[in-house]
Order: C-alpha cells, then sequence, then structure tokens
C-alpha cells in the first residue's frame, strides 16, 4: 500500500478538509518542500482535490437554484405584516 493509498478520500474529508489539503499543498510547492520524487503525485492529489470540490460546488449550485426560486414564490404569497 502507497501513502497514496492511505489518505482519505475527498469525500472524508469533506470540502473544508479537501481546501485545508490543497493549502498545505500549495505551501509545499511555494516553499520548495515537495520531493521531486513525488512531484507527480502531489500534483495528481491536488487535482483530485480540485475536481472534486469543483463538483461539489456546482452540485451545491444547481440545488440553490432549484431553492431560491421557492423562497422568492414564497415572499410573493405571504400577505404584508403591518409594521
Amino acid at each position: 500500500m502507497t501513502d497514496q493509498d492511505e489518505r482519505p478520500t475527498p469525500e472524508q474529508l469533506g470540502f473544508a478538509g479537501c481546501l485545508d489539503e490543497l493549502d498545505d499543498i500549495v505551501r509545499g510547492l511555494e516553499t520548495d518542500t515537495v520531493d521531486v520524487d513525488h512531484l507527480s503525485q502531489t500534483v495528481s492529489r491536488a487535482a483530485d482535490l480540485v475536481e472534486w470540490c469543483r463538483e461539489r460546488l456546482g452540485d451545491t449550485r444547481m440545488r440553490l437554484e432549484e431553492i431560491l426560486p421557492r423562497l422568492e414564490l414564497a415572499d410573493e404569497t405571504d400577505p404584508p405584516t403591518d409594521p
């Protein structure tokens, strides 16, 4: 089993956990602490995390596009209240 196999999946990390790991990866790349022998694995992991986060954001956007019109409709049908 490799180190990559032992890492949690994006689903296990969740969105915030993925962002934290991406921050760590970027920090490592900026400070040259990523060994060149592991560079392709590190960049591949970052790509996997980014792809998962994009999918998650897309799913969330679609759900919000379904929910928000219902809220607007509710505002239009609510009777006005006296101040």
